[in-house]
């Protein structure tokens, strides 16, 4: 980006909470989710003479259809809307050391849960990718202040269409879940690739997480 043209590493921590239950009346074929992920990174560059803070947030709700492969093999696919925003901030910037995003857009799932015995024990494995197709994401052009865009008013062009060829983006979560009484317990990994070319503007974000978790089944009542 304009904030600088290295690569940053760094630790990135991160926050996933996903929620699914099945459509009333639906007789299990079509299910709802809601998926909320926040990322906090600290960045440092190639020289370490430079750091960033980079945060950002998504949530996405929408359906997905079931089928039931086997009494142990579940598959669903379907599609959801998602609204993403964060920030890039650079210590060493004086003029714009920030970069902000905020977007809006629809994305590709798909499910499968796989449940098998392991040492006697009930486990399930568990994958999820989401692909975004299309959307709208705010991106200055390149060299535009947010001085120009705020006060000035200058915002031709500050607004952009998203598709896979200027915005590839996509999420992989693979977890193994353990039982713990009436709950499970989850290890995996999360990949979030978050990429632009909006602008002028290039951006690209590849986290890698070690995901550790915990869930529960809640039941309707009446």
């Amino acid at each position: 980006t304009y904030l600088s043209p290295l690569e940053y590493t760094g630790p990135d921590f991160n926050v996933l909470h996903r929620t699914e239950r099945p459509l009333r009346r639906s007789a299990g074929r079509l299910s709802l989710q809601t998926l909320f992920t926040a990322h906090m990174a600290y960045l440092h560059s190639p020289t370490d003479d430079g750091k960033e803070w980079d945060g950002e947030f998504s949530l996405s709700g929408g359906a997905l259809r079931n089928w039931q492969v086997s009494a142990d093999w579940r598959l669903a696919a379907g599609c959801s809307g998602e609204v993403s925003g964060g920030f890039t901030y650079n210590t060493r910037g004086s003029n714009n050391p920030a970069q902000g995003r905020l977007g809006l857009s629809l994305q590709a799932s798909a499910l499968s849960v796989y449940g098998f015995k392991l040492l006697g024990k009930a486990v399930k494995w568990t994958v999820q990718a989401d692909l975004q197709l299309a959307g709208l994401q705010f991106s200055p052009e390149y060299g535009q202040s947010y001085y120009e865009i705020f006060e000035l008013g200058h915002t031709s062009g500050i607004v952009h269409s998203t598709q896979p060829a200027n915005c590839p983006t996509g999420r992989l979560l693979t977890t193994l879940s353990l039982p713990l009484r009436r709950a499970e317990l989850h290890i995996g990994y999360l990949a979030d690739v978050r990429q632009s070319k909006l602008g002028g503007l290039k951006r690209h974000a590849w986290r890698n997480c070690l995901t550790l978790g915990y869930s529960y089944r809640l039941q309707r009542v009446g």
